[in-house]
């Protein structure tokens, strides 16, 4: 058979070959030399004459010459003619044909998602379901039988208490598809809308089952625009040894570093009450209270080490307002001060660590001065000094002297009857060479010697003590010394034992009651930093949980809903 019908024609576009939409390809395109008219749509070959010869004769007769009539598309005439019998001399010989690139692929891709749908049924429906599911382990706390049998719903079947936070694991997979479906209309958490924003998700059924159990952890401050999710902070199926309670910086950062957030949270602070924004503190506790910006703490924040404001406790013109006097460089450094133990004073000497080690006790004046300032007011019986706490107790005191002369020669001396009449009257006698009335000890004892300075046994050496009227008691301001400095923060003396107290309180060079000896943010900085090599996390010293305000309550299951409330105050 001859080739020539094979054979592309000179003018032929090999390019209008392509088929790019075709299921199939002439089998001969390998060879370079397809033909023209390619497989039918079903795969078959439609090889053949190119030609359907034409019989062209004179009128009236059954004989004459066949014409050739192939297209110019197909080469035109072909030089031969047709066969002496009618037929095209010019054959395409047949060919296998063979599924095009597109055809292929769709093949593939099609067999593969109907075994992936496959497997996918045999997994949701087969006993492998709960580990297919699970993203990952839980940890110990959320896991387990304990857990399931407290927080399973009844009748579920649930080893791990998967339905308390998933309330649809334990439904078929078709309500799995519904409860999707749910999910994606407008305002839903999984709404195009919805994912693609910047605000925080709202994932309050999950947040729900994390409220059901810890329930004071809902609030952080009243003037936040939109509340994070439980879920957004803290990870759970990251595995089972997992700590909950570390939180990425990247949260905190992503409410505080970003400026529209935060001139958001501003604008509402300004409009609500400044109660509600009242840190609580424990029974007993004294904080050290600064004044609140109107637009609240809302400085945008990258990093502690970067652009964390200076603590406000430094800001111009704030002070220590305790009204008791203490130099502290005095106490620290001063020649004139007493050893104690056969040791100077140092920081430990009054400031000592509560049973956590976290924090200082309060200084007591029986621990940690009655040593050197004990009140006496007889040289010749130190072992008489005047109560201290209460200036109606020391003015009680001093105006029963001679039953206190009396309680002491009983207990110390062992005296009683004439022999303890004479020594009360003696020391009476005394005491009134040295102060000719009862009222010239009183003002001696409240407020020192007019006539020279205040001696370590008056009250006014430490305290602020106010005149009263004729026959009343002298007001002495109560000390009031700060537990915690700022309140917004939390700081742990046992983690920080190996550094020196005055590398970070200047006391060795304050003689001033009223200087913060607070260490700046620099002083900080210098370690918790990248630079410094200790962590810096927010949440190294800030928390986000906070106890609702007095009076403002906020539902578990609609965590926006006091926002809401909130930002309609007028």
């Amino acid at each position: 058979m001859s080739n020539e019908g094979r054979q592309p024609a000179p003018e032929f576009d090999d390019t209008r070959y392509e088929r790019p939409q075709k299921d199939w390809l002439c089998g001969h395109a390998c060879e370079g030399c397809p033909c023209r008219l390619g497989p039918s749509p079903s795969g078959d070959c439609r090889a053949g004459p190119q030609c359907k010869p034409l019989l062209v004769a004179p009128e009236g007769e059954s004989k004459g010459l066949w014409k050739c009539t192939r297209s110019a598309d197909w080469g035109g005439p072909c030089p031969t003619g047709p066969n002496p019998d009618g037929t095209c001399c010019q054959v395409t010989p047949p060919c296998a044909p063979v599924r095009s690139l597109r055809s292929r692929r769709g093949l593939l891709v099609r067999l593969t998602l109907a075994a992936c749908f496959g497997l996918i049924l045999v997994i949701l429906y087969g006993p492998w379901r709960e580990a297919a599911i699970n993203p990952g382990p839980l940890t110990p706390v959320h896991s387990g039988p304990a857990f399931a049998a407290a927080h399973s719903a009844a009748g579920v079947n649930d080893t791990q208490g998967c339905v308390h936070c998933h309330t649809a694991s334990h439904r078929s997979p078709g309500e799995w598809l519904s409860t999707a479906a749910a999910s994606l209309v407008p305002g839903a958490p999984l709404a195009p809308t919805q994912l693609i924003s910047r605000e925080a998700r709202d994932f309050d059924p999950m947040d729900a089952a994390c409220q059901s159990c810890h329930q004071p952890h809902s609030f952080h401050q009243a003037s936040v625009a939109n509340d994070t999710s439980c879920s957004a902070c803290h990870l759970e199926h990251q595995g089972r040894g997992q700590n909950l309670l570390a939180v990425n910086p990247s949260h905190c950062t992503a409410c505080h570093g970003d400026n529209s957030k935060m001139a958001d949270a501003a604008a509402l602070a300004r409009r609500l009450d400044p109660a509600l924004f009242t840190k609580k503190i424990a029974d007993g506790s004294v904080a050290f209270a600064v004044a609140r910006p109107p637009e609240g703490l809302t400085a945008r924040i990258t990093s502690f080490a970067t652009d964390h404001p200076e603590f406000r406790l430094h800001a111009p013109g704030t002070i220590d307002p305790n009204p008791l006097a203490f130099d502290h460089a005095l106490h620290l450094t001063g020649e004139a001060i007493p050893l104690l133990d056969g040791k100077r004073l140092d920081c430990r000497s009054c400031h000592v660590p509560d049973q956590s080690g976290a924090l200082m006790q309060p200084v007591r004046f029986a621990l940690h001065c009655q040593s050197c300032h004990d009140l006496p007011i007889d040289p010749a019986t130190p072992s008489l000094v005047v109560p201290h706490g209460s200036a109606e107790a020391a003015r009680a005191f001093l105006r029963a002297l001679s039953a206190a002369y009396s309680d002491d020669a009983v207990q110390r001396l062992g005296l009683s009857g004439a022999p303890l009449r004479a020594h009360v009257t003696e020391k009476l006698d005394a005491l009134h060479l040295l102060h000719p009335s009862g009222e010239a000890l009183e003002r001696k004892v409240f407020f020192g010697d007019p006539s020279a300075p205040a001696g370590r046994d008056s009250c006014s050496l430490c305290h602020v003590v106010e005149a009263a009227p004729a026959g009343a008691t002298p007001r002495i301001a109560p000390a009031r010394v700060p537990d915690i400095w700022m309140p917004h923060a939390r700081f742990d003396h046992a983690r920080h034992t190996q550094v020196a107290c005055v590398a970070c309180h200047a006391a060795t060079t304050s003689v001033l009651t009223t200087d913060v000896l607070m260490p700046a943010k620099a002083t900080c900085a210098s370690c918790h930093s990248p630079a410094g090599g200790v962590t810096d996390s927010c949440t190294a010293c800030h928390g986000y949980h906070n106890p609702p305000p007095t009076g403002v309550t906020k539902t578990a299951y609609l965590p926006d809903q006091l926002k809401r409330a909130l930002a309609s105050a007028p």
